[in-house]
């Protein structure tokens, strides 16, 4: 499908600069208009410069190319051919080239996507999309949410009729927990167990959000590849900074530096910034936008004293057990998710196979559970002027005393699910036949009686989803149409816009943000 694509676009705009290079030199470059040559695509200007070609960046390039020039910018390269990214089997997490391990300052390993489609390229592949409350909270028009929603899920978004031998037992396991009701096969947010749906097809192969590419206007787009952003260049006039001079950015495969502009014929003209939430507020600040003491130590000119840039930043903590199963598995991802009713925890699931020194073979299934809205907030800050540089992050987990009362509360519902029939299946038989769980590791307590010993095993069992938010929140950093404040022609459009994650899992609405935020833009344009 995705030659045939390449053919017919190729067809079509035979005099499209990018198209015989795409088709010709790299395989793995399955659009017209992607392409590595940093000189050539730094020769035009652009009315669109998008910095990040991730979860939100690629639907949003997709909707405005079909009006106007859009130019992306995306440090890593494409996903497409690397087994680790497109097979479930994939570890995306562990290959270096298209995910970035740093370790946050509360100690936690985390990981960055560093490949076009972002998180989404790297991720457990749920689909979920936000509550109707999120989204009323949010104050986001309701009808095109849907129909946002409702476009990327032609291409992204498939239903999951047949689970995993661990995951069917989950889904009924949960049930005899009483996470009620049952909700069947839903992309909806709907509290009670429900089927989710993947950005996995029926054969295991992950649609990244660059697919979504599919739907942009190739004569409009060009999509640069292994180039990092270091700044955005402005302009100043008689009224606020203007983002007019476009990007300056590095090309990984020369080394070099380049900028490149905005159409100056348009005063509409904007960089839109959506590297995620550490990239994106990770470049206001290289650019100058941020805390004024923060820049001066960095020896950054201050262009805008915004002292919330960096703030309010969150990571979902979660806790992961893992069963080592006494019947044979199958390697799965997470298809199913409990949504408990008070909304604070969801529970997922997922199994492996994993074969020790090519001859012991251990079958594992893995329960997991996220707090949903933690109230706790953390900081990020430069380590060092090099865009390729992670900054610092602290999330402060656990931090505020509610957050680790609800997750006693969902560790308890773990211990049922765990104790439940239909897990207790996979339980081993000791010779006074008598059942036990094996667990790798960690385990999880058959008394949940001691709330100050599940607190500690909260602490203890400490992880991620890599679910990151904030930083250049709503309301403090950016204003209601997401431009940033304090300056003109710059606008945030992804999850560091949140206060709080949408929905079990986060990238079906980013998604769904960037064609929602692309058709907004264009509403502006034509309006004024």
């Amino acid at each position: 499908m995705e030659k045939l694509f390449l053919l017919i676009s190729c067809l079509l705009m035979f005099t499209h600069q990018f198209c015989s290079e795409a088709a010709t030199s790299n395989p793995e470059y399955p659009y017209s208009f992607m392409t590595a040559d940093a000189q050539k695509a730094a020769s035009r200007s652009y009315d669109y410069i998008v910095v990040g070609g991730g979860t939100a960046g690629c639907p949003l390039a997709a909707t405005l190319s079909q009006h106007y020039s859009v130019l992306v910018l995306e440090r890593g390269d494409s996903p497409y051919g690397i087994p680790d990214v497109e097979d479930f089997r994939g570890s995306p997490t562990t290959n270096p080239n298209v995910a970035q391990g740093f370790v946050s300052e509360d100690g936690v390993q985390l990981v960055r996507a560093r490949v076009l489609g972002g998180g989404s390229a790297i991720n457990g592949g749920v689909y979920s999309r936000a509550s109707t409350e999120y989204i009323r909270k949010i104050k986001w028009d309701e009808k095109l949410v849907y129909e946002s929603y409702e476009w990327v899920e032609r291409l992204n978004a498939f239903q999951q009729y047949k689970l995993s031998t661990w995951n069917s037992a989950t889904k009924d396991g949960l049930l005899q927990a009483g996470v009620l009701p049952y909700n069947g096969h839903t992309f909806d947010h709907l509290v009670g167990t429900k089927i989710s749906g993947s950005i996995f097809d029926e054969n295991g192969k992950r649609h990244t959000a660059a697919d979504l590419l599919q739907y942009a206007n190739p004569e409009n787009i060009v999509v640069l590849l292994n180039a990092t952003a270091s700044r955005i260049l402005f302009s100043f006039g008689s009224g606020k900074p203007k983002a007019s001079g476009g990007v300056e950015f590095r090309s990984n495969n020369d080394g070099l530096i380049y900028q490149i502009s905005l159409n100056q014929l348009s005063i509409n003209s904007e960089v839109i910034l959506s590297a995620g939430s550490i990239g994106s507020t990770q470049l206001l600040l290289l650019s100058g936008i941020g805390p004024k003491r923060q820049l001066k130590e960095m020896n950054i000119p201050a262009l805008l004293d915004s002292p919330f840039v960096g703030k309010q930043v969150q990571d979902n903590p979660s806790a992961a057990f893992t069963i080592v199963s006494s019947k044979p598995l199958e390697d799965s991802y997470s298809q199913l998710a409990g949504i408990l009713d008070n909304s604070q925890n969801y529970i997922e699931s997922g199994s492996l196979v994993q074969r020790n020194n090519g001859t012991n073979t251990q079958y594992l299934g893995v329960l997991d559970i996220k707090l949903a809205f933690p109230l706790s907030r953390g900081d990020l800050w430069l380590k060092s002027v090099d865009p390729r540089d992670n900054p610092y992050v602290r999330y402060n987990y656990y931090s505020h005393s509610l957050d680790l009362q609800r997750c006693v509360k969902g560790i308890k519902v773990m211990v049922n699910l765990s104790m439940s029939s239909s897990i207790q299946e996979f339980a081993f038989t000791d010779s006074g036949n008598s059942k036990t769980l094996q667990f790798l590791g960690r385990a999880l307590p058959k008394n949940q009686s001691n709330d100050d010993a599940l607190a500690k095993l909260c602490k203890e069992a400490l992880g991620t989803f890599n679910h990151y938010h904030g930083g250049c929140q709503a309301g403090l950093v950016v204003n209601e149409r997401y431009l940033v404040k304090g300056v003109d022609n710059l606008r945030v459009v992804d999850g560091s816009i949140y206060k709080d994650s949408p929905g079990t899992n986060p990238q079906a609405t980013t998604m769904m943000l960037g064609r929602y935020m692309g058709i907004h833009i264009l509403q502006e344009r034509t309006i004024s």
